[in-house]
């Protein structure tokens, strides 16, 4: 069974830290065992930095205190999470090891992914996607077919939902997008040109925004007013971003989940006529 692993995340980001968070992560990487029977005040000695800098690299993880990472350490030094390959990607694989693989870092992200993203930040999405007039979905490549995906369970309990992978369609639909409309973009990166462009233009109009992303620093994390972070387990060489793309359809689901419970028990009566009418397509 797959476990969140404090110490890949923090692998991940380590060359996005500040220069006295990755003092407190060099000490933490080598030192895990003994980290967790340290207080914050033993860790800043022993690691030649301050407090302060334990606590912003806490939250730069993910993780909303010392005691959490210390209880995730020491979760990691029981599951000894070493012994599993990290990656699908070796050529000499037999097609039992592929399988294997692939299933132990999808549920490895999805995991990850449940332990990061922020409830309140999930609330706030919920809240604005359900009032919304209108919701404008937008992705690119891979991301796209996941705003695609969450345009169809939109469309299915009522609410007015517009996507398009043309990105022109794309900038016409959000320049005429009102306040009470909702703007929600997908990115694996963060740092796709299109979805800059479109949340550039969202804020120009006061435009509320939503974006789903991984757990790093981007422009499109800085421009958008909610934040739904997934984890980052892709690696520098990505093949159709295979785990990202199933956190992203994982949050997508508890949205739709939250949204219907959100709006009602009316709303089951609009999944089972949509239900029944697509099926007069298969008779």
């Amino acid at each position: 069974m797959s476990t969140f692993s404090i110490l890949k995340q923090i692998e991940r980001q380590m060359d996005r830290f500040t220069d006295a968070e990755k003092t407190v992560a060099d000490y933490v990487t080598e030192n895990a065992g003994r980290v967790t029977q340290m207080s914050t005040k033993e860790l800043a000695a022993a690691c030649g930095g301050s407090e302060a800098a334990i606590i912003r690299f806490c939250k730069r993880l993910g993780i909303q205190s010392f005691k959490t990472l210390k209880i995730e350490l020491a979760k990691d030094i029981s599951a000894n999470n070493d012994m599993v390959p990290d990656s699908p990607l070796q050529f000499d694989d037999d097609a039992s090891t592929i399988i294997q693989k692939v299933m132990f870092n999808t549920i490895q992200a999805l995991h990850n992914t449940e332990k990061i993203v922020s409830v309140p930040s999930f609330t706030g999405a919920v809240e604005a996607l359900s009032k919304a007039e209108r919701v404008y979905l937008y992705g690119v490549g891979g991301s796209a077919v996941v705003a695609e995906d969450f345009k169809q369970k939109l469309l299915r309990i009522g609410v007015s939902a517009f996507q398009s992978a043309d990105n022109h369609l794309q900038m016409m639909m959000v320049a005429n997008a009102a306040k009470h409309d909702t703007v929600f973009l997908i990115s694996t990166s963060g740092k796709t040109k299109e979805i800059i462009d479109v949340l550039s233009v969202a804020k120009e109009r006061e435009v509320r925004t939503i974006l789903l992303t991984q757990h790093a620093a981007s422009p499109a994390r800085r421009l958008a007013d909610i934040v739904l972070t997934m984890s980052e387990e892709e690696q520098n060489l990505r093949i159709g971003t295979m785990t990202a793309r199933i956190a992203q359809l994982a949050i997508i689901d508890a949205l739709f989940i939250a949204i219907c419970s959100t709006l009602g028990q009316g709303i089951y009566e609009r999944i089972i006529h949509t239900h029944e009418a697509v099926q007069r397509r298969k008779s």
